[in-house]
């Protein structure tokens, strides 16, 4: 009897032993929540750049003046990746989170010119170094994009030229250049924003003035055709972003949605109305944020109207009428 109950009582202890380890795996911790809005303690950096790191799930920061390059964790909690030396001007930047690495636009004041500078995210070393002039005279650097093989496409805002740089051979070339990307201002805003479409058989390009869209055509760049937009008058693009399939585009104090075709000619265009003072947007998981950086009020000479601050905007508020 007693060797009954026993057995009889094994598939029971077992049962139990795999529902306490169930139960002991599904009370690990949930990941920090992400901020709907972060406050960065610097008063003078001019934070143009931002990007999110999805593995770390840290948003990075760069800086107008200083150089320097934030990271801030999920809790809001602020540490340097590169601290600032008022050698240089960091713009445009962007997470390679396969690789841990961290791109981004550099202007030295040594007099050499517009550089793509690459940053190991781990240790904060500078890992690789392009410097554009070499590629192109006078070659300069908005903002940038990655593809999944970690290629690099850069917006040179002086110029009609779209930069790829491969940190791997460590190679640049002009992947295209066309009249319609030309700086028409005088002043270096020509192309600015950049983004991948999501099968990444092309770039969206953004030019600032007169305000437009470019679709360049991957891998050759050899296609490059000005997009139809409908809908609302796009205003002069910054920061470019795609979440959820469409694509944002960020404008001192307005941000746009374009909803595009199936091939990316043609899109429609929602804008709605938000704080002065923003340049760039981020992805960060399948939340669109955007940096308030004063860039505007830093070029012109006006007083900057802090804090900077990174902050989630809703995708809803543009499907409201």
């Amino acid at each position: 009897m007693k060797t009954k109950l026993l057995l009889t009582s094994l598939p029971l202890t077992l049962s139990l032993l795999i529902v306490a380890c169930s139960d002991s795996s599904d009370s690990r911790p949930a990941p920090e929540p992400l901020l709907a809005r972060y406050v960065l303690s610097s008063t003078d950096s001019v934070p143009e750049g931002v990007t999110f790191d999805p593995v770390a799930r840290d948003f990075y920061a760069s800086s107008l003046q200083g150089a320097s390059i934030t990271r801030i964790n999920p809790a809001g909690d602020e540490s340097l990746l590169r601290a600032a030396d008022n050698r240089a001007s960091i713009g445009g930047i962007k997470v390679d989170a396969d690789r841990r690495l961290l791109w981004a636009c550099a202007t030295d004041a040594d007099g050499m010119g517009d550089r793509v500078w690459v940053f190991d995210l781990d240790s904060g070393d500078l890992d690789t170094e392009f410097e554009l002039q070499a590629i192109s005279t006078g070659g300069s650097c908005n903002d940038l994009i990655l593809d999944a093989a970690g290629i690099a496409y850069v917006t040179d805002p002086a110029n009609p030229n779209i930069y790829r740089l491969d940190r791997d051979s460590g190679e640049g070339e002009i992947l295209a250049s066309d009249p319609r990307l030309a700086d028409v201002t005088g002043i270096g805003l020509g192309l600015n924003g950049i983004e991948v479409t999501p099968a990444e058989d092309a770039l969206i390009v953004a030019r600032f003035t007169p305000p437009a869209f470019f679709r360049v055509s991957l891998p050759n760049g050899d296609s490059i055709e000005q997009v139809a937009l409908s809908g609302d008058a796009l205003p002069t693009p910054d920061g470019l972003e795609f979440v959820a399939g469409d694509l944002y585009s960020v404008a001192n104090q307005e941000v746009s949605r374009t909803r595009f075709n199936a091939d990316y000619s043609a899109g429609t265009v929602v804008i709605r109305p938000y704080t002065s003072g923003l340049s760039t947007a981020a992805n960060a998981e399948g939340r669109l944020y955007v940096i308030k950086s004063e860039v505007t009020n830093f070029v012109i000479g006006n007083p900057l109207q802090t804090p900077f601050e990174i902050f989630e905007i809703a995708l809803s508020d543009f499907d409201t009428p």
